[in-house]
């Protein structure tokens, strides 16, 4: 019998015939990821309902337990006893036995201590890192991705699997340069932080005869090493990026200049936080299409560029919005001029008809610029407004391009219900929450997060003149509220002139039912407006969007406002 964790959970009998794993019920697959996580170690009941369940833990976890080990057994087991089940009970507790069932989980690790025996460098080390990388393709426990159980055996296998492509990479160099840049990418893909990686993209750009690509693999290690982990590359690196500048300097008739990035003449903002989410989108099996949504000032557009610099020429942007009702694919025409589409495909994407979508013919022809063997990304900023000719469009590349992925950015998953956008599915939504206090530490600012609240079109022009910062906050405000009643902004008002207030004290100055009123600060505190005290006060989360709307207050209406709430 084979159990693999790798990816989907996936059990065989000894005929290799597959079993009704996916078919046990939610738990009883989790407990049998638990014990195929620690297996070979006996796990008492309670670590064991602790790995499942954590805090909600049933009434009886132990008959629970057993039951679901008896689930398990007759499922894949069937003719099974105790002398055979791999699921083996002892000492009061179970076990997953890899002498009874071998586990792709089990033979990875074994494989990895075999590494210890090997010469650096000789064929049989090799020969085990590509038996670990066939091992590696998925990390496991792919239904349970953020369980804690899980998380120690994923940063295992991602281990071994950065490990085995940087080691594959290096060995393949000289006789197949191409195989060793795509190990090397998706060494970064799997583990953005690790310099040895970048370093054998480099070398493996070099040995193909495109330093220009070997260049942009520096720069993007070096982006990510300052603003992720405050750090420069090592000496070692930065004196190969010298050595490739410099021959590339001395060539009579050197390799073409890349085109320049929209808007590469003005110093970006620092960007931070995101990584996550940036994970989620860059990781090996990203989903096709993802959502990234956050309402007016949370940094979608923002996130689109710093994907863009993760992946220098595979991300095309384009804006949707009302434009659309100017030119219908202007922001399709605008990603594949980043993605570097041709004369050709650009002219064919100007002449498509406005409200129907393009024929078929044409839309092949832009599909080539999208299909090869790395991924190429097609980002719409402000998606919602996308007609449905473009929806269909979109829908077609997606489906005809393997490699290429969508990403749509847009305020609220409640904008797009009655859309054609929402056509295209929503299989991942990713939120753009306030920045924390941890991402805003790089700033040096204590007060970072109090003054902007950890919204990132404040934090980028908290520094900045009053005038501005305060017309940014304001219209932060502005934005995040257009779709909410009259009375959310009285909220807003109320809060900004007379500091933290409860929905007794503003029911008082609205005049209306503390129903309706909870209502509006559900809404604000959505919205990252309003931030909820321990005294059941709520007050603003930023103190320069504060600012801002009580400056709009006058003096008169102030003293009014203290007066009726103390009279209350």
């Amino acid at each position: 019998m084979r159990v693999r964790v790798m990816g989907q959970l996936t059990v065989t009998d000894d005929d290799g015939a597959e079993l009704s794993a996916g078919e046990l019920p939610r738990r009883a697959r989790q407990v049998l990821a638990v014990l195929a996580a620690r297996h070979d170690r006996i796990q008492s009941k309670d670590a064991l309902a602790d790995a499942v369940w954590g805090d909600d833990l049933p009434g009886n976890h132990v008959a629970a337990l057993e039951h679901y080990v008896s689930v398990i057994r007759r499922r894949l087991q069937p003719q099974g006893s105790a002398a055979t089940n791999f699921i083996v009970t002892r000492s009061g507790g179970y076990l997953f036995d890899t002498t009874r069932a071998h586990l792709d989980l089990a033979d990875l690790r074994r494989r990895v201590r075999d590494l210890d025996s090997l010469t650096p460098g000789s064929a049989e080390r090799v020969a085990v890192y590509e038996c670990i990388l066939q091992l590696a393709l998925d990390l496991p426990f792919a239904e349970d991705p953020y369980a804690d159980w899980a998380d120690s055996a994923r940063t295992e296998v991602q281990i071994a699997a950065v490990n085995a492509r940087l080691e594959i990479a290096s060995a393949v160099l000289e006789r197949d340069a191409t195989r060793s840049l795509r190990l090397a990418q998706e060494a970064i893909d799997l583990n953005p932080f690790l310099e040895p990686a970048y370093r054998a993209a480099m070398d493996a750009a070099v040995a193909m005869g495109r330093p220009d690509d070997a260049l942009r693999f520096f720069e993007r290690c070096r982006k990510v090493l300052s603003d992720e982990l405050g750090v420069t590359p090592s000496a070692d690196l930065l004196r190969l990026h010298r050595e490739i500048r410099a021959e590339r300097q001395s060539e009579s008739a050197g390799p073409r200049q890349p085109a320049p990035m929209a808007g590469s003449g003005r110093r970006p903002e620092r960007f931070l936080g995101r990584v996550p989410q940036l994970r989620v989108v860059l990781e090996p099996d990203a989903p096709k299409v993802v959502h990234i949504v956050g309402p007016h000032g949370s940094g979608k557009s923002a996130f689109l560029a710093e994907l863009a610099r993760h992946m220098p020429g595979a991300v095309g942007i384009g804006y949707a919005g009302l434009a659309i009702g100017v030119h219908r694919l202007g922001w399709l025409r605008t990603a594949l001029v980043q993605v570097g589409a041709g004369p050709d495909v650009l002219a064919l994407v100007d002449a498509a008809p406005a409200d129907t979508p393009m024929r078929l013919a044409d839309i092949e022809a832009v599909g080539t610029t999208l299909i090869g063997p790395d991924p190429v990304f097609l980002a719409v900023d402000d998606a919602a407004e996308l007609d449905r000719a473009s929806v269909a469009e979109l829908a077609w590349l997606s489906r005809h391009c393997p490699n290429l992925y969508l990403v749509l950015t847009y305020c609220y998953p409640s904008e797009i219900t009655s859309k054609p956008v929402a056509g295209l599915g929503t299989p991942v939504v990713l939120r753009l929450e306030p920045l924390t206090e941890t991402e805003l530490a790089p700033l040096g600012d204590e007060a970072a997060l109090i003054r902007t609240g950890g919204i990132p079109a404040l934090v980028a022009v908290a520094h900045r003149p009053h005038e501005i910062a305060s017309g940014v906050g304001m219209q932060t405000a502005r934005g995040r509220t257009r779709w909410m009643p009259d009375p959310a902004w009285d909220v807003l008002r109320y809060c900004a002139v007379l500091g933290p207030l409860t929905a007794a004290d503003l029911a008082t100055l609205t005049g209306h039912p503390q129903t309706d009123v909870l209502s509006w600060i559900d809404h604000l505190v959505h919205a990252h407006l309003l931030i909820e005290g321990q005294n059941g006060e709520v007050g603003h989360r930023s103190s320069l969007i504060r600012d801002a709307v009580a400056d709009q207050v006058s003096e008169a209406s102030s003293r009014h406002l203290r007066d009726r709430l103390a009279a209350s």
